[in-house]
């Protein structure tokens, strides 16, 4: 430092106080002990999640849906520049089919692998989308064992589990493998999101973007033509629904985990080790998609909740249409294990026109509109409410089911739906409706008003928008 800049430095402390001197110091120490911190140490998931916390709680009170009807800088051929992967296991197989074919009604023909946990069947070697395309199908835990990722741990439970089940499909004990699967399907399923993606990287490298899902889950492609057409894939992306605490906020599997090309090009070309470690780590692993949130953290790649509001863990009917997102478009369904339902939902979606919104869920279904529940404001033996949280408020000796509606009308801000119980004279609210349950001997509503006034503001979707996306 010169001779100039060391006399400003001194007449700078001349000027500042002993407590400005103070705070100015610490602000100093902190910086380089979080600078210096490990990418996934407690210093930084700490900071990073309540940066989360507050950029969510800036989403919910000002929601926009406006750049999405921006050009896209980054549009993308879904078809030809997507590898999706869909995770199955023996005991949930009989899904693949349904899935498959419901993803194609949106003429949605990405490269697609199906990963397993248990060697392929004859009738498997037949996976195709309903344009001919042929969809790989890998044993990805036989993969990954049989290459030497799992060196050394070849001794514990989880190993053993998977042997025996292969082994069971192998010999044609059709009824062993069935119990075996459902038995311990959650265990070995923990097991597979890294070297799926790895997998996945290996034979279908240079694409722009990786979706991994469930069998169950469904996702609607103009949505992610839309979002995905924002977004920089040469840039670390790491999408979906976040669940878990800020120790390890990962997204939630089910609602389908989005990853650009440039995380698994980070993550299996450029840190080795992390991946090694990561898989010597699976047979312990409670769940695979922390395991995987874990382990991109070690290279400085973490969840962006920024864009939490897409995603959705439930079926149609449990779907929860919150305040803040009804003008954005929705990425898909889960939960859709059920043949009947999978097979719905492939129909209902298919000719859907553009992005389908949170918002258009009801109408798509044919529950009455916002204006309905302005004109008849209670629905006996309904719930409209759905499962409870820690978001929902229980209101407890409410004498009447129009003093649960004036409850909702009082807080009409973050009152979107109120189920009225008159036996028990409990009222709940919540910032939330579903399309509506069946319960006997409840009445339940959802705030019009309130609806009307946020669907009234979301943009219009001009078509050159939805083109440049397709």
């Amino acid at each position: 430092m010169g001779l100039v800049g060391r006399h400003e430095l001194r007449a700078l402390s001349a000027r500042l106080s002993r407590w400005q001197k103070l705070a100015l110091g610490l602000a100093v120490s902190f910086f380089v002990i979080y600078a210096t911190a490990p990418y996934d140490g407690a210093l930084r998931a700490f900071f990073r999640f309540q940066q989360s916390q507050a950029t969510n709680f800036y989403q919910s009170q000002r929601p926009s849906d406006g750049w999405l009807y921006r050009r896209q800088r980054y549009p993308i051929d879904l078809d030809k520049e997507i590898g999706l992967i869909i995770k199955t296991g023996y005991g949930t197989k009989h899904r693949m089919p349904l899935a498959l074919r419901a993803l194609s009604n949106e003429s949605f023909f990405p490269d697609t692998i199906v990963v397993q946990d248990f060697p392929v069947i004859p009738e498997q070697k037949r996976y195709n989308l309903t344009n001919g395309k042929e969809v790989d199908v890998i044993d990805i835990l036989g993969w990954n064992l049989d290459r030497g990722a799992l060196k050394g741990r070849e001794h514990l439970e989880r190993i053993y589990k998977y042997k025996n089940l292969r082994e069971a499909v192998e010999a044609e004990e059709w009824v062993l493998s069935e119990g075996l699967g459902k038995a311990i399907g959650w265990e070995l399923d923990a097991m597979k999101f890294l070297p799926a993606l790895e997998y996945a990287w290996n034979t279908l490298p240079k694409k722009k973007w990786y979706i991994m899902v469930d069998d169950d889950t469904y996702v609607i492609k103009s949505t992610l033509s839309l979002l995905l057409g924002h977004l920089n894939f040469g840039r670390p992306h790491y999408l979906g629904n976040p669940v878990g605490d800020y120790k390890g906020r990962f997204p939630h599997g089910g609602s389908s985990v989005i990853l650009s090309g440039a995380t698994l090009r980070n993550l299996f070309e450029w840190s080795p080790e992390v991946v090694a470690q990561a898989h010597l780590e699976s047979p312990y692993a409670i769940w695979g998609d922390k395991l995987l949130a874990t382990s991109l953290m070690k290279i400085a790649v973490y969840l962006d909740e920024t864009y939490r509001r897409f995603f959705n863990g439930e079926h149609p009917w449990m779907t929860r249409l919150w305040i803040d997102r009804l003008c954005l478009p929705i990425v898909g369904f889960h939960g859709l294990g059920d043949k009947q339902v999978m097979e719905q939902v492939g129909e209902i979606f298919k000719d859907q026109e553009g992005p389908v919104l949170w918002s258009s869920v009801p109408k798509i279904y044919g529950v009455p509109d916002y204006q309905t529940f302005m004109d008849v404001p209670i629905r006996p033996n309904m719930n409209y409410v759905g499962r409870l949280d820690e978001q929902s408020t229980t209101v407890e000796d409410v004498a009447k089911v129009e003093d649960c509606l004036d409850i909702c009308d009082r807080h009409s801000t973050n009152c979107m739906a109120w189920v009225y119980d008159p036996n028990s004279k409990r009222c709940d609210f919540a910032p939330w409706s579903i399309l509506g349950d069946l319960a006997d001997g409840r009445f339940s509503g959802i705030n019009g008003k309130l609806g009307k006034r946020l669907t009234d503001r979301c943009h219009a979707r001009p078509g050159a928008a939805l083109r440049r996306g397709r």
